[in-house]
């Protein structure tokens, strides 16, 4: 049997039959592979668009309500007896959206690489509260001890809740950018395959040539264009998938990330205000004035690659506003009163303070470019739908006008 079958693949039509073989799996091989590239890249900008994206957008809301919790906690000892219920119920309206955003973190992420830092953060939420409410029930009764209560809070954000928060988001970033770049990115192994497998069908044409005297067969050349058509079809999408992919990162590293730094600091340094005339420690104004030099500086950052500048220049326009109005308050010789520093540094009774305003422009733009961040990573998509079952059609139609074609020519030798 084995000498049989190896002078039936040395005899013409036994090679033909070997060839007919190589060029139908080849084309099938390369359709199956083309078909789970393309599923796995579509898999990651789906999980991009419905999971990271929003766990990305939780972890900053995270950051941003904690931080505003800290500065109205602070505010709300600084002001008269009839406007702290109003502060009072900020905070707790703040930490309602910390807790709203950790819920939908956990709930995109159970089990994932955020669960820990998103369980650890939720577990903090009851002593934060409870320094903060303590405080104020002592402050309201007169004890000094209030102080050391809102320093404790204050101290709990800053040193555990807020760095957490933001290494959240950090890394949700990072692994977001990471997927996009993975699913967007060429598949040089797909392509050096298709390559492979328009070199055999060329191969078998030229074979069959010399054995057959017929230049061109009909099915290989049906073959080769199908395989042809399907690198065509492929490469397009995923340049174009690769340009939206590009722009949503774009968008995110150079104008939202340095944005909401901007609004993070902005944040620190409201909080900072209130803590100069409650517990003042040495450095702390020049800590804020750094602040305000970072918060200009990073708008300014955003700005150079914004392409919708309006929120971001107003944002600017009050960080101007504010550095000037804390100029008195930071001033080594300044001989302001207590009353007027506290005027100063917490909200107005009608309407919004400086920082407030800065935090809103912020706010506001951070939103309009994270949309459009995520619209482009759903453009992505949406050029790569029905891709993978393209391709592996393509390749299967390869498959069968390979084996069509050569079929005719193995009968010839059994007439």
């Amino acid at each position: 049997m084995r000498e049989e079958l190896r002078a039936y693949l040395g005899r013409t039509e036994g090679k033909l039959t070997m060839i007919a073989a190589l060029t139908s799996v080849s084309a099938l091989l390369l359709g199956l592979i083309g078909l789970l590239v393309l599923q796995g890249k579509q898999d990651l900008l789906d999980d991009a668009v419905e999971r990271r994206g929003v766990l990305t957008s939780a972890a900053l809301d995270i950051y941003r309500a904690f931080a505003d919790a800290d500065a109205t906690s602070l505010d709300a000892v600084l002001v008269d007896q009839q406007r702290s219920p109003q502060l009072q119920q900020e905070f707790r309206e703040n930490v309602f959206d910390a807790l709203d955003a950790l819920r939908v973190a956990a709930e995109r992420d159970g089990g994932g690489s955020a669960a820990e830092r998103v369980r650890r953060l939720t577990d903090l939420v009851p002593q934060y509260v409870q320094f903060v409410e303590t405080g104020w029930s002592a402050g309201r009764e007169g004890h000094p001890v209030a102080t050391s209560y809102l320093s404790q809070a204050s101290s709990l954000a800053h040193q555990r809740i807020l760095p957490d928060a933001k290494a959240l988001y950090d890394d949700q970033i990072a692994e977001l950018t990471e997927a996009q770049r993975d699913a967007s990115s060429q598949s040089w192994l797909l392509w050096l395959l298709g390559v492979a497998v328009l070199g055999v069908l060329h191969w078998s044409n030229r074979f069959l040539f010399k054995r057959t005297k017929r230049r061109y067969n009909t099915g290989l050349v049906t073959a080769a264009v199908l395989t042809g058509v399907a690198l065509l079809v492929t490469a397009i999408p995923l340049l174009v998938s690769g340009g939206h992919a590009a722009d949503s990162i774009r968008q995110r590293e150079e104008v939202v990330a340095p944005l909401a730094q901007a609004r993070n600091v902005g944040r620190s340094a409201d909080g900072r205000e209130a803590r100069l005339l409650i517990y003042p420690s040495v450095g702390d104004k020049e800590a804020l004035r750094n602040d305000l030099a970072e918060i200009a500086r990073l708008i300014a950052e955003a700005g150079r690659s914004a392409t919708d500048r309006e929120r971001i220049d107003q944002a600017a326009e009050q960080a101007r506003k504010w550095a000037d109005a804390d100029a008195v308050l930071i001033a080594t010789d300044s001989r302001m009163t207590y009353p007027e520093t506290v005027s100063l540094v917490t909200p107005p009774e009608q309407g919004k303070s400086t920082a407030e305003q800065v935090d809103e422009h912020l706010t506001a733009a951070i939103s309009a470019y994270t949309t459009a961040s995520a619209d482009a990573t759903a453009a992505a998509r949406a050029w790569l739908g029905g891709l993978d079952v393209v391709f592996a059609l393509l390749m299967a139609g390869a498959a069968v006008a390979a084996l069509a074609g050569l079929r005719p020519r193995i009968a010839e030798y059994y007439r």
